[in-house]
């Protein structure tokens, strides 16, 4: 069994807080800070101005690259950081993981970002407060990741309909009911430009022209439960994509997955 930075005594916390993320909210990081004081722990917080620094950022503070001097003297003063966490949405954890990954950190979420995929597949719950306690908590599982395009990724990754779908939700608000997914979910696919791809799972070949193609590693794509059967830590992927290409069946289907109804079958497959 590895050993796990989360078993010591005292807490070092590194919070990686992306400012830009579409709920950020200093309260909520100010509220992480207060119950990691109050738990007896110490943390560190470091705010990068582009994904890039963020990047550059986590892999000092996950000891991968050579420490920063704010850093270093943090690491000199309360011994070497034993965790980080993300205050963002899922592009910040992505950035965060990796090099968390690589030297075996445990990362937590603060979910400040749009649609917080990851959080909620992994906490049940977007609420800042409910994973200030998960984060608080000590413990912690183990997920699922691949690599994409040479790119470690966690969560889920896709052309087509969900990049679609998701460009179609920036600067407005998040359907609450199933009409305004459906809705949205013909817009995006009408706009989705069709090329031809081959799938190769093991001695299976498929040719197809999708209007989705998605990998996923957790339940949860553009705030939709997309993959009701996945399980973070199972060691496998999900692959969903059609066979035809009828626009107009988006509709039905964006509706259905928001309602949890939706069964894979002839049209979307799994």
């Amino acid at each position: 069994m590895r050993k796990r930075q989360h078993k010591v005594k005292r807490q070092h916390l590194c919070l990686l807080v992306n400012t830009r993320a579409a709920n950020y909210q200093k309260k909520h990081v100010l509220k992480l800070i207060t119950a990691i004081r109050r738990a007896g722990g110490r943390y560190t917080v470091l705010e990068p101005g582009s994904a890039m620094e963020l990047l550059a950022m986590a892999q000092q503070a996950a000891g991968s690259r050579k420490l920063s001097r704010v850093i270093g003297q943090n690491v000199s003063k309360w011994g070497r950081i034993t965790a980080l966490v993300a205050c963002g949405g899922d592009g910040t954890f992505n950035l965060v993981a990796r090099p968390a990954m690589a030297t075996d950190l445990p990362v937590g979420i603060l979910p400040l970002g749009r649609l917080n995929n990851i959080a909620r597949a992994l906490y049940d719950s977007v609420e800042p407060e409910f994973a200030i306690r998960k984060i608080l908590s000590g413990r912690y599982r183990k997920i699922d990741s691949a690599r994409a395009g040479n790119q470690q990724f966690f969560g889920s990754v896709g052309i087509g309909f969900i990049p679609e779908l998701a460009r179609a939700l920036a600067g407005r608000k998040i359907p609450r009911f199933a009409i305004g997914w459906s809705k949205l979910g013909s817009r995006a696919a009408a706009e989705v430009t069709m090329e031809a791809i081959i799938i190769k799972v093991n001695s299976f070949r498929f040719e197809v022209d999708p209007l989705i193609f998605n990998v996923n590693l957790l339940p949860y794509s553009v705030g939709l439960p997309l993959s009701l059967a996945s399980v973070p830590d199972d060691g496998q992927a999900e692959v969903i994509f059609n066979v035809d290409n009828k626009v107009g069946g988006f509709s039905t289907f964006t509706r259905s997955i928001y309602k949890r109804t939706y069964i894979y079958g002839n049209d979307v497959r799994m």
